[in-house]
């Protein structure tokens, strides 16, 4: 079996997922006082995914800048105000990009602790247009990354291999000694490029357990050993 010396995560559906859109687009609605029924908040959902743009070129405007990402999403979101003025881009602010809605799957900090007290270093190389650490910091699992690497920072996108080699650097480890997890394969996948390893997770409903313990799998960890997950606290927007 492969050794590696270090773990490179994908972000969203890969360590944390969000609550129900439709749920969001019902509350933010009414902070906008007015009332939207959850079939028109599916409704209009469902306009919004049907517009979403796709190819690595919007793959980079969406993921280059935080201004890019902004503005990127709040059009994408323009059926919201459909409903209520301005609940795009509060949806944006409240939903998109707020720490309160990243909810860690079940097996997310069990893993991560397995991996920190094995000695491992541990990334998460992230397309997004915030600084996502807020959402590790709240609930207290921030102290088992290791490194950052966010695209917005870096001007660039993954499967650009650029930042899978800021991030080995930045962990004093070879590409050929690094695992990728991701759920991607084509952004998670250009970590192959440098050399690396890459393990892409398949889809699970959101809250389910995440199959994570493949990774510790792959490096014959016993995650058992370390403990239970900490208490998640309730995601309030």
């Amino acid at each position: 079996m492969p050794r590696f010396d270090a773990v490179l995560f994908d972000n969203g559906k890969t360590l944390f997922h969000r609550p129900s859109a439709v749920a969001s687009i019902v509350l933010l609605a009414g902070r906008c006082n007015v009332t939207v029924t959850e079939a028109e908040a599916a409704a209009a959902w469902a306009a919004v995914k049907a517009g979403k743009q796709r190819g690595p070129e919007h793959r980079l405007e969406r993921n280059s800048s935080q201004e890019s990402h902004r503005g990127y999403y709040i059009r994408q979101y323009q059926p919201l105000e459909q409903l209520a003025e301005g609940l795009a881009e509060l949806f944006y602010v409240e939903h998109k990009t707020s720490p309160r809605t990243m909810l860690p799957y079940p097996d997310t900090p069990r893993v991560l602790r397995a991996l920190k007290r094995k000695g491992l270093a541990v990334g998460v190389v992230s397309n997004t247009g915030w600084d996502i650490s807020q959402g590790y910091m709240l609930i207290g699992i921030d102290d088992l990354i290791d490194t950052w690497v966010l695209s917005w920072q870096h001007g660039t996108a993954k499967p650009d291999p650029q930042l899978f080699t800021r991030a080995c650097e930045q962990l004093g480890v070879l590409p050929s000694r690094a695992l990728m997890v991701g759920n991607d394969a084509e952004a998670d996948g250009g970590a192959a490029a440098i050399g690396a390893t890459v393990l892409i997770l398949p889809e699970v409903r959101s809250g389910q357990e995440r199959g994570l313990s493949a990774v510790l799998d792959l490096l014959d960890i016993d995650a058992s050993r370390h403990g239970d997950a900490p208490p998640v606290p309730s995601t309030a927007i």
